[in-house]
């Protein structure tokens, strides 16, 4: 009876403090990533262990090189940059980078963008944490304004490249899907001020009256009946 009604409570609840939205853009050619967003990159890399092995080379990379091509920016845009395990317990940091002027030419774009490059140099031991699954996530945690990034027709999954790397050999990782992190109660300090200044005859929305309705109803009726339970044991 008690978890039941605590069931009911929560659902007429749905925002949670902590909670994440992760919007897939694995489809999408540019996406807006604002201060404190994390632009996640999935990347397959079980193509590296298979020329390894032909090789006689160590399984695992000893290196990492990192780029993200976008059309050129405005703004200087700097991003705190990791390299994490797929179910991201294990993290290593590639660190805090800044975007770049540089020059792309493909078959789908020629002309000038801007890039954010790294490196990383792996230990074994974390080297194997990071990349025994076959795929790895590159996490962009944005530290600057909001921006907006892609390089169109390419989705956004094409700008990224990342080179693995173990004495003689350099493979690059292939790429998978791409999500937007950011916790739902995230509000900017912009969103904050603009709420505060509503004109006078600005329509606000009310909450729908069903809806209220409907969940009052139920936690009402949840309550009663735990009242009549305690009272039976009451009795």
């Amino acid at each position: 009876m008690y978890r039941w009604l605590w069931l009911v409570i929560l659902w007429g609840d749905p925002l949670h403090a902590g909670s994440i939205h992760t919007p897939d853009l694995s489809t999408e050619t540019t996406a807006t990533v604002r201060t404190g967003d994390t632009l996640i990159f999935h990347l397959f890399t079980w193509n590296f262990a298979g020329n390894t092995a032909r090789l006689n080379l160590p399984s695992f990379p000893a290196d990492l090189t990192f780029a993200l091509v976008t059309a050129p920016l405005d703004a200087v845009g700097e991003f705190a940059v990791t390299l994490e395990s797929e179910d991201r317990s294990v993290t290593a940091a590639i660190g805090d980078l800044r975007f770049n002027p540089g020059f792309f030419t493909s078959s789908g774009y020629s002309g000038e963008v801007s890039t954010l490059q790294g490196h990383l140099h792996l230990a074994p031991l974390l080297s194997q944490s990071l990349f025994e699954s076959g795929s790895i996530v590159i996490a962009l945690e944005n530290l600057g304004p909001d921006l907006e990034l892609g390089l169109p027709p390419y989705r956004l999954g094409q700008n990224v490249f990342v080179s693995l790397s173990v004495g003689r050999l350099s493979v690059g990782a292939l790429s998978g899907g791409v999500e937007l992190e950011k916790p739902r109660n995230q509000m900017r300090s912009g969103d904050l001020a603009s709420s505060a200044v509503l004109d006078e005859g600005a329509d606000v929305p009310e909450p729908d009256s069903r809806v209220l309705f409907g969940e009052g109803g139920l936690i009402l009726c949840a309550l009663s009946a735990l009242l009549r339970q305690f009272s039976r044991y009451s009795a």
